[in-house]
């Protein structure tokens, strides 16, 4: 297990690649979403064992079962798919993994961050079972600490600010309530939107 990695709007794609972007910690807005799913960055150092000139299929392929998930101490599994390359020469392939990392169950808003340690587990297509490395992820958890209010979304003629402007074309967060910020136009129909 390699990273979590960051998913960037407006395109929010991740690729299984080291030198994608990576997240050192998530925050998770309770107001907005009740859990916190993870894009994981996984590894296989097994070596090549496929030759087309001698007919071999490929045994050290990966396929992605699942994920072991340990946050603050409640251990959970949950289901995953996907497939993990096997390395070539010194480098390892590398594939992706998501998985549910903090449930609506766990953490409290404003409280200490959920630690969160999460290991992928799978089978090489030649029948072997095999478990990642264990990767520990701290997400903090709040209620509308996520929501941003912008100068260009308060309306000049009324005292005070209120996000009641139309102005302008905010960006969408990936995942709303989940890393990015979310600016107050886009949920203006929600109290917490509508003033700091």
């Amino acid at each position: 297990m390699r990273a979590v990695l960051r998913s960037k709007p407006p395109e929010c794609v991740v690729k299984a690649d080291p030198s994608s972007e990576i997240l050192l910690t998530g925050v998770l807005d309770r107001h907005f979403r009740t859990t916190y799913v993870a894009a994981l960055l996984v590894g296989n150092q097994l070596v090549q064992r496929g030759s087309k000139n001698q007919l071999r299929t490929e045994t050290s392929r990966v396929s992605i079962k699942g994920a072991i998930v340990n946050a603050d101490g409640f251990e959970f599994t949950v289901n995953g798919t996907g497939f993990v390359d096997p390395g070539s020469g010194n480098e390892p392939g590398y594939g992706l993994a998501a998985a549910t990392l903090v449930p609506p169950n766990v953490g409290a808003p404003g409280g200490a961050p959920v630690l969160v340690k999460v290991r992928v587990f799978g089978e090489t297509l030649g029948g072997e079972e095999i478990e990642s490395s264990e990767l520990t992820f701290p997400v903090s958890v709040c209620d509308g600490c996520l929501v941003r209010y912008p100068i260009e979304a308060d309306n000049p003629a009324n005292p005070g600010y209120d996000c009641t402007s139309t102005e302008g074309n905010p960006e969408e967060p990936c995942y709303f309530g989940q890393d990015d910020p979310i600016d107050c136009r886009l949920c203006g129909g929600d109290p917490i939107c509508l003033a700091p």
